[in-house]
């Protein structure tokens, strides 16, 4: 499908791909996947996965949406699932298809050149499966088939476009050098290759990094992923290279201890110390004259100076956030599609965020690059200092119609652009509005005058207005943290918070912020009892090999509680109290998709070994089958310990150690890796067992116990646990196989599965049951546990049991 670039440095459309309207698609349609693409049961990404199309693929495309976030999907037809997908990731023959000058894979053997652009004409060639070619035409015929005009070496003509498949993008191998230097003044470390992904850090020019990967996106651009030893993250490939441009202006140079600065933000709040983090102890009106006591530069970069308010009060502020002379205290307006706004006076300075056309911005100074080129600095309505060139602002307002949807469920359309105006109507949360102008009022507030849902015309803060769920600004609740009525702590307290409760920032005043629950409570949170990070959450992603064994591996932000559950199609369930996981960057293999919300598909074949550790969890990715699985087999009791005794002496110690050694042939016979508690007559703890399970990467754990109440008791019981066990998900599956296989060949009778709290079970971190094989106080049943053969025939189905566990997800 087509997409659309601005070629110009200082102003970049936002690179949306080119659609085809509802009217023009006659569904169903064949389209082809332009890049690999998640197929959902809704159209959004809270949806869960339903399968995974590679690039290339046909499909056909039987409806489309677009979402209440103004994101275009297509609907396709599987076969035997149908799901959506975003439109973006398809193209259409009619379209765009494979571009000329593209290269395409022949998909087929035997596949018929032709003279022109349909099967009447006469074949000239025939290509291989897998022949590179390269595509210098398109043509649709009258039978509405599209053809490609191929050349390799001297053959050139037509090809049906069902032969061929786009080439896949081949990145650049990963560099060489384990390290490189940053030749750029401060460039950003972001989550993803691309500069639309959020900034997890910052480098500053001569810092020498570690690259671990290389990944070249769909604009062309080369980045490289970085490892800074607490944080890893993707940085564009120029930030390594040599500017050919004069340096920019230095913008560094910090005021001399003991001048005066101005402050450039109303409201700019004064901290305890050198960080957002540390209290507010003042805040400082526009253009508010403060002497330089101290500077603190961190090694990103970032600037604070110590500043003295009064005689008897002094703090950090941002060195950004002030000037030596008085702030212009101008106001602009963004006069073009989208402007780029950077981190300093030149375009050598990273993209910290975009704006769209009409967007204010309060500039505050100026400067000039070293083409003579004027920067403004200025102020976002978020209280961020950016940077933009003169070119694409203007000092007029610009009229922008645009459509945008209700980010909070208390929005209300005011008839005009102060809270003192009449109401008009309460929006409903997630509607589709017009922005119609934009305004800063008296107050400095900056309002949206837009055109509801319902047709009436209004004004409403900009802040309750998104164009996508990605301009969302989120807060974390700290312990003890409240929601007041107003801001400050003279306020009544409106609602009490549980700590980790996500917020929706909607604005900032001396060091609080407004903001919106997700359950639509409003009030005001000292912004010092919030994190912009959850305290519960699935951290820095890897994979690492273990004994041989492939485990993802996240970090947990803090010892919260984790659960599981296993979903249909292969799908893990990540449960419990944090907020999110953050998805690795690279494919792994074994695993199809990973939601953010904690939902993990695997592909087919492969299953899993979870472990929840307060530091981490773990997820081994295994394949299917008994081969290579690593099992504990406990023998019950031992040494001192004899357990029940039989009717004409039979010891339970006995039988089980005999039946674990019979179990461990048979299991090493199909392929598995066994360790036994003991081997020997000897006694352990049950503190000791659980001990061997919980310090391995082991995959199950199978006590074996024979069972004692009365002469007329019988039969075979397993037992599991899930009250403390973390694994008691799997443990209950592993306790059906074993006990389902048992019955049905030994002839025992059936005393079920059931949930108890046996100490090798509660205690086990492992997946883990308990095998009571038999009544040892029965002699009927004690006869038949001193046989050899009894004996055998259980190690045998307690195999075919976990044969069984291994193979289904």
């Amino acid at each position: 499908m087509k997409k659309i670039f601005a070629s110009s440095v200082l102003a970049t459309a936002v690179l949306f791909p080119v659609l085809v309207n509802a009217e023009e698609l006659n569904f169903p349609s064949n389209m082809t996947v332009s890049q690999k693409v998640e197929i959902r049961k809704g159209a959004t990404e809270s949806y869960p996965v339903v399968s995974s199309i590679p690039t290339g693929q046909k499909v056909i495309v039987i409806d489309k949406v677009t979402n209440s976030f103004g994101e275009t999907w297509y609907r396709v037809d599987l076969g035997n699932v149908k799901g959506w997908g975003p439109a973006d990731h398809f193209t259409t023959a009619s379209s765009s298809g494979i571009q000329a000058g593209k290269e395409a894979v022949v998909n087929s053997d035997n596949v018929n050149v032709r003279k022109g652009a349909t099967t009447s004409y006469e074949a000239i060639a025939k290509l291989s499966k897998g022949q590179i070619v390269k595509v210098i035409d398109s043509f649709t015929n009258k039978n509405n088939e599209l053809w490609y005009q191929i050349q390799t070496g001297t053959i050139k003509g037509w090809v049906n476009q069902e032969f061929l498949s786009p080439k896949p993008e081949v990145n650049p191998a990963p560099p060489q050098a384990t390290e490189k230097t940053v030749q750029a003044d401060k460039t950003a470390v972001r989550r993803g290759a691309a500069d639309t992904y959020k900034a997890v850090t910052y480098l500053v020019k001569g810092q020498k990094v570690r690259i671990i990967d290389t990944f070249k996106n769909s604009m062309g651009e080369t980045w490289y992923r970085v490892d800074l030893g607490a944080v890893q993250g993707w940085v564009i490939e120029t930030a390594f290279k040599q500017s050919s441009l004069p340096p920019a202006p230095e913008t560094t140079e910090l005021p001399a201890i003991g001048t005066y600065v101005y402050s450039h933000l109303n409201g700019l709040n004064v901290k305890r110390g050198a960080a957002d983090s540390y209290t507010t102890v003042a805040s400082l009106s526009l253009n508010q004259k403060i002497k330089v006591l101290d500077h603190f530069v961190y090694t990103n970069g970032e600037a604070w100076l110590r500043v003295e308010v009064n005689p008897s009060l002094a703090g950090w502020v941002p060195a950004d956030a002030v000037g030596t002379s008085q702030a212009l205290n101008q106001t602009l307006y963004v006069s073009v599609d989208t402007a780029n706004l950077r981190s300093g006076p030149s375009t050598n300075y990273s993209i910290i965020d975009r704006a769209s056309k009409g967007t204010i911005l309060k500039a505050v100074d100026t400067a000039r690059d070293s083409n003579g080129g004027l920067w403004y600095k200025a102020i976002t309505s978020r209280n961020q200092v950016v940077w933009v060139h003169s070119t694409v602002v203007t000092n007029q307002p610009v009229s922008s119609v645009a459509t945008k949807y209700v980010a909070t469920k208390n929005a209300v359309l005011y008839s005009g652009a102060s809270f003192q105006y009449e109401v008009k109507e309460r929006l409903a949360y997630n509607s589709k509005v017009t922005v119609l102008n934009e305004v800063v009022n008296s107050l400095n507030q900056t309002w949206v005058q837009i055109k509801s849902s319902t047709g009436r015309t209004g004004w409403t803060p900009k802040y309750e207005l998104i164009s996508s769920k990605n301009d969302l600004q989120y807060v974390y609740a700290l312990n003890k943290a409240v929601i007041r009525r107003g801001a400050g702590t003279n306020y009544s307290v409106s609602a009490y918070l549980k700590e980790n409760d996500k917020l929706i920032v909607l604005q900032e005043i001396n060091g609080w912020l407004n903001v919106e629950t997700l359950g639509g409570k409003r009030g005001w949170i000292d912004k010092s009892l919030t994190s912009k990070v959850s305290t519960k959450k699935l951290i820095s992603p890897t994979v690492e090999t273990i004994d041989g064994d492939q485990h993802l591996i996240w970090k947990k932000t803090s010892n919260f509680n984790l659960t599981y559950s296993i979903l249909s199609s292969n799908r893990l369930k990540l449960s419990g109290g944090f907020t999110d996981v953050e998805v690795p960057s690279t494919k792994i293999k074994g695993i199809s998709s990973i939601d953010p919300s904690g939902v993990i598909t695997f592909e087919p074949g492969y299953t899993f070994t979870i472990r929840n550790y307060p530091d981490k969890v773990t997820i081994k990715i295994i394949q299917n089958g008994l081969a290579g699985k690593k099992i504990i087999v406990d023998a019950g009791h031992g040494g001192k310990d004899t357990g029940a005794i039989g009717p004409t002496g039979l010891r339970e110690k006995d039988v089980n150690l005999a039946t674990a050694l019979l179990l461990k042939a048979e299991l090493e016979k199909k392929g598995a890796i066994v360790t036994l508690t003991r081997s020997t007559d000897i006694f352990l703890e049950l503190s000791e067992r659980t001990a061997i399970a919980n310090s391995s990467h082991y995959d199950a754990f199978i006590s074996i116990h024979a069972d004692s109440l009365s002469t007329t008791s019988r039969g075979t019981t397993t037992y599991y646990n899930t009250t403390v066990n973390f694994n008691g998900p799997k443990s209950k599956k592993l306790a059906d196989a074993i006990q389902k296989n048992i019955i049905s060949s030994m002839g025992t009778y059936d005393r079920g599965v059931k949930e108890q709290e046996f100490y090798v079970n509660r205690m086990n971190q492992l997946p883990s049951i308990l095998v009571e094989l038999a009544f040892i106080s029965n002699p009927k049943e004690e006869a038949l546990l001193r046989s050899t053969a009894f004996r055998q025939k259980a190690a045998i189905e307690i195999t075919k049991g976990l044969e069984e566990y291994f193979t289904n997800f």
